[in-house]
């Protein structure tokens, strides 16, 4: 608790040192010269604003000055203004401000007085003198006038007027007096009434105002609609003549009439600049310095550079947005306490860092220090102090030198070694950020230093869930460092991949932490193949001793019921008294006998196929004459069993190339298996099919149906499908085992398909054209011949 109280002080810190320091340069007014730059460059970029069309300048300008006479002028000039101004009620204007001090009598006075007193609505300035006496009308000119206002201003250091006071001694301000009679005579203005000050949003260059030269009105030559129920501002704008400075007009100056000019034009667009104050200011940004510190601290420098600048030009734009709204706010203050607050938090970035490498370079230093091999100087091994006393600095630096030097050794001897492993090992970040790879891993997963591991490994070699669950179990098992293994396939190659938590002791606390882990990949295809290899020899003795049995359960069982039967047969013969009883048991005798030659055939055909002792004697056979004699030696089997037995042939088919008895052996063992499954009244259906490449005979019966489950065994030697024969029909278990065997010796192929109540055997022998070039007949000895 204590650590992280320090470390937040330690972040608020620079921000508040900061604040502290700008806080005070803003009560001193230190800030207060930038700002002011600020606020003429704001105008600049605001840009100029329209002028209200309500007030207009009747100028005392050079070229008046040149046509009337050396200013001041008698008061006769003026009598003749106000007596062109007020010729009509109709185009007579609301108000006539008058930004000139009479102060001095003249004999022309009661004339003025009189032009004053039939316009009714002229307003009079006063000022004071250097002494601070007030410098008002002439009482004869006072009294005439609607009302009077000062005209006293005040400039900062930098030559602009930024705010007017609009009470003086309880007189207000000249443009406020002539702000009030408008709104007495013409039209209704919102006006403040408590001394207040006037803060000028200035609204463009001097130019810009609506203006006509003083000679040009009293000579008629301006209509007099152009000063119909307006302000008439009348002044001195001749150069060399009280010069006044704004953001648009600096060089040259203008006069201060426009001062006037603007207060006037502020009041009746009510947009005067709305300054924050001070305490605000203040109080806002000493708690922006400390947020900034948080914002910036434990960052990047380019960030920490990236964010400053981007508040800094977010600050101006809102400034700049705000001052268009008519908000002053402060410019130089944040700008200055963001850049510098952002130095400060660089250079306490930067003292924490020396400070803390200096501590983990002597940590370091004590640990691997005796494995070094180079000799240090003296003055640099020097002797091993407290761990919390820091070396100096180029002892630190000296040391870090032997240990990166130490180090990078160790790592090009570790590097060296990796690469020329016959193991794939790659390093990852429980992030899944590869850090090291070796090229036996960088080839098989075709990973990158720096990319995403779960992209190379999810999922050809793991699946989603299981990474996160090893990841889940790397994390937990850094005290018991079990690994996590498991075999993968990659096509034909076989992998054994590891996941090993990476550990190494903390030195502040001496305890085990996991930084990561360690990919172990390790080809096994070779002892995979082993293992395959050993299991296909384990399967086939089994298949073998299967085999046997089988073969030993069937022909003991076919051998002996024969036998059984023809010692019945010869106990019978011998106590026979009539003819028809002999003949019975010979016939037994004679098909027992018949029984035995045919299993005993069957097992020497079989060995003879197996061994490749067959003989082939291709020829030419023309399946219409030759396939119904054989289905015929079936018809009365068939007919007995009240079994239906049809024949599909196609016309004109074309001769069939192949090995009769072998093709005729084939038809014989299907259509006689066909019989022993088919129920009574069932139907077998022997039909061929001929196609581009393949000559089809099909036999298909009704009845039992063949499990799926057994359809790819149904052609091994001795295996019959288990309850599968209802009718107890017996038999080998040869049958079909021969019938593979020989469409394999004649090139061709047969397949079974069983359902809906039915099972067909299908077998394709290849036609004339797909039939080599060369016959070759198979002989005893295992040589062939054309």
């Amino acid at each position: 608790m204590h650590w992280r109280f320090s470390r937040a002080a330690w972040r608020l810190l620079p921000g508040s040192l900061t604040a502290f320091v700008f806080a005070a340069l803003l009560s001193l007014g230190a800030l207060q010269p930038l700002e002011q730059l600020a606020y003429s460059i704001l105008f600049q970029l605001r840009g100029g604003r329209a002028w209200d069309d309500r007030l207009v300048l009747i100028a005392i300008d050079d070229a008046s000055i040149k046509q009337l006479g050396r200013f001041p002028w008698s008061r006769q000039q003026y009598v003749k203004l106000l007596n062109t101004l007020s010729a009509k009620e109709a185009t007579a204007p609301s108000v006539v401000v008058i930004d000139l001090i009479w102060s001095e009598s003249s004999p022309d006075d009661a004339k003025l007085a009189q032009a004053i007193s039939r316009s009714s609505r002229v307003v009079l300035a006063q000022a004071r003198d250097s002494t601070g006496l007030p410098l008002l009308p002439v009482p004869a000119l006072q009294n005439a006038a609607i009302a009077t206002g000062h005209i006293l201003s005040r400039t900062d250091a930098d030559g602009l007027t930024r705010v007017i006071n609009l009470f003086d001694n309880n007189i207000p301000t000249l443009g406020l007096a002539a702000a009030q009679a408008y709104t007495l005579v013409q039209a209704s203005v919102p006006l403040p009434t408590t001394p207040q000050p006037l803060w000028i949003n200035w609204a463009g260059r001097a130019q810009t105002l609506q203006q006509y030269s003083f000679n040009d009105v009293i000579q008629g030559r301006v209509p007099a609609q152009a000063f119909q129920r307006k302000i008439v501002l009348v002044g001195l704008t001749a150069v060399g003549f009280d010069p006044l400075s704004t953001p648009f007009d600096r060089n040259p100056p203008v006069t201060g009439v426009y001062l006037n000019a603007a207060v006037v034009n502020n009041l009746l667009q009510q947009n005067a600049l709305q300054p924050v104050s001070f305490t605000w200011s203040l109080l806002i940004f000493c708690l922006a310095g400390p947020g900034l510190s948080l914002l910036l601290s434990d960052r990047r420098e380019s960030s920490q550079i990236l964010i400053s600048l981007g508040l800094s030009l977010s600050w101006g734009v809102a400034s700049l947005w705000l001052f268009h709204l008519g908000y002053w706010v402060p410019v130089v203050l944040p700008l200055g306490l963001c850049s510098l607050t952002t130095l400060a938090i660089s250079f306490n970035d930067r003292l924490r860092l020396a400070t803390r490498l200096q501590l983990q370079v002597q940590q370091l230093w004590q640990r691997h220090r005796a494995d070094l091999v180079t000799h240090l100087p003296d003055a640099i091994e020097g002797k091993d102090v407290h761990p919390y006393q820091k070396a100096g600095l180029l002892q630190s630096v000296t040391r870090m030198t032997a240990l990166a030097e130490l180090f990078a050794r160790s790592q090009s001897t570790q590097a060296a070694i990796a690469r020329n492993l016959s193991i794939g090992l790659l390093a990852a970040d429980f992030d899944g950020v590869i850090w090291f790879c070796n090229p036996a891993a960088a080839d098989w997963l075709q990973a990158e230093v720096g990319s995403q591991l779960s992209e190379y490994l999810v999922p050809n070699w793991i699946s989603e869930d299981q990474w996160q669950a090893d990841l889940q179990r790397l994390k937990q098992q850094t005290a018991t460092k079990v690994r996590e293994v498991r075999e993968c396939q990659q096509d034909d190659r076989w992998f054994e991949l590891q996941l090993e938590p990476l550990v190494y002791q903390l030195q502040s606390t001496s305890r085990d932490r996991a930084d990561g882990f360690l990919v172990v990949l390790e080809d096994i295809t070779p002892r995979k193949q082993v293992e395959a290899t050993l299991h296909q020899q384990v399967a086939e003795l089994q298949r073998v001793g299967q085999l046997k049995d089988d073969f030993l359960s069937t022909v003991s069982h076919e051998l002996r019921s024969p036998m059984t039967n023809i010692k019945m047969a010869i106990e019978m013969l011998k106590i026979s008294r009539s003819k028809e009883a002999t003949d019975r048991y010979l016939q037994i005798l004679q098909n027992e006998c018949a029984r035995e030659t045919d299993l005993i055939n069957d097992l020497l055909d079989l060995q003879r196929l197996e061994a490749g002792a067959q003989t082939y004697t291709p020829e030419a056979i023309d399946l219409s004459d030759w396939l119904p004699p054989i289905l015929q030696s079936f018809s009365q089997r068939a007919e007995t069993q009240q079994q239906s037995l049809q024949m599909d042939l196609p016309p004109q088919l074309p001769a069939l190339i192949s090995d009769q008895p072998s093709l005729e052996r084939i038809v014989v063992e299907l259509v006689n298996n066909a019989c022993k499954y088919t129920p009574p009244d069932g139907a077998i259906k022997v039909s061929v099919n001929l196609t581009a490449q393949y000559f089809e005979l099909s036999v298909d019966n009704s009845g039992a149906e063949i499990p799926a489950a057994e359809l790819p065994r149904i052609f091994e030697k001795f295996y019959r499908v288990p309850q599968a024969d209802p009718w107890k029909r017996g038999g080998t278990g040869l049958g079909l085992a021969l019938v593979s065997k020989l469409v394999d010796c004649l090139g061709g192929k047969i397949s079974v398909n069983s359902g809906s109540g039915h099972t067909t055997f299908t077998v394709q022998l290849p036609t004339v054209d797909e039939q080599p070039a060369t016959t070759k007949r198979v002989t005893d000895a295992g040589t062939s011949s054309p």
